[in-house]
């Protein structure tokens, strides 16, 4: 079979003691874990890692702890989202020293105080402040935003901006996105939507930066050699077995999202405890169903051999 060129980055969990500390030994773990995957990049303090809910010291205290551990094995991007465009630039200025390679700026937290002007001033500002390659997470915005196609499109053809992920799961976000990135030779171009990274490949994406990638790594890069392979049946089958197990992990509605995930990886002995800061209940139903979906794809949660 085809080894596929696309690139797999992961939007990782971050582990926390049960007193909100870094578990340092799990990130140890989540970092040799990601490596040995294959996975080649790390989206730090994003949504999955909790990061809007993290003190600003501790999001450098994990970026300068990964950095350390990972070398120059992962790419580290930081998401560095607030408010406002001051405070996006103060954490950008965090994030750079403390060793990210790239920083990613999502919108703003408060969108009900957002407007056409206002999005930009927050990017704009932000993205001339940045002194590492700047990244952008596109995620659908209320109309009242402003933050639509046209606007995201003019910020990704701004020469600072290296890194895209788009988690829209737009087929024409997708489009003009590609376009794009035919005329931006150095412009990273990952889908965040995990539920179907085959359609972005196919729309000329550069791989995917995953939610889940921590887990689903092993099938969707086996998805992507089937595609590379020219087998497309096999990709969708992979696909859908990801999806599959995400819902498994999550539940359908995704209503127990990262709770099921973090009590996944314990189970799996990478992190240590499954403490964090969003509240999930999470039924013995539902640690059954889980526990029966880790042990029926065991094979593909962990780097072959393991």
């Amino acid at each position: 079979m085809t080894s596929s060129d696309k690139l797999i980055w992961s939007a990782t969990p971050t582990p926390f003691l049960a007193d909100g500390a870094l578990d340092a030994a799990s990130v140890e773990r989540l970092v040799e874990h990601h490596v040995a995957m294959g996975v080649k990049g790390l989206f730090l303090a994003g949504s999955c890692g909790e990061g809007p809910l993290m003190p600003n010291a501790q999001r450098a205290e994990l970026t300068r702890l990964v950095k350390r551990l990972a070398g120059a094995r992962l790419q580290l991007a930081v998401q560095v989202s607030d408010t406002s465009a001051a405070r996006v630039v103060e954490n950008i200025r965090q994030a750079e020293d403390a060793g990210a390679d790239a920083v990613v700026i999502a919108p703003p937290w408060l969108p009900r105080f957002c407007n056409r002007d206002f999005a930009r001033r927050y990017f704009g500002e932000a993205i001339a402040a940045a002194t590492a390659p700047v990244g952008l997470y596109v995620l659908n915005q209320p109309p009242e935003t402003g933050l639509d196609l046209a606007l995201w499109s003019e910020f990704a053809t701004h020469p600072k901006v290296r890194l895209l992920k788009d988690s829209s799961a737009s087929e024409a976000n997708e489009a003009a996105f590609a376009a794009i990135r035919r005329q931006r030779k150095n412009l990273l171009l990952l889908t965040g939507y995990e539920f179907n990274v085959i359609r972005a490949i196919e729309a000329g994406y550069d791989g995917g930066l995953l939610g889940t990638g921590i887990l689903v790594a092993g099938f969707i890069r086996r998805a992507l050699d089937a595609l590379a392979s020219g087998d497309r049946a096999a990709a969708d089958a992979w696909q859908t077995r990801a999806n599959t197990f995400m819902y498994d992990l999550f539940g359908k509605d995704i209503g127990i999202w990262l709770g099921g995930l973090k009590y996944a990886l314990v189970r799996l002995g990478i992190f240590s405890t499954a403490q964090l800061h969003l509240c999930y209940t999470i039924s013995d139903a539902e640690r059954a169903r889980i526990d029966a979906a880790l042990e029926r794809e065991a094979a593909y949660l962990r780097p072959q051999g393991r």
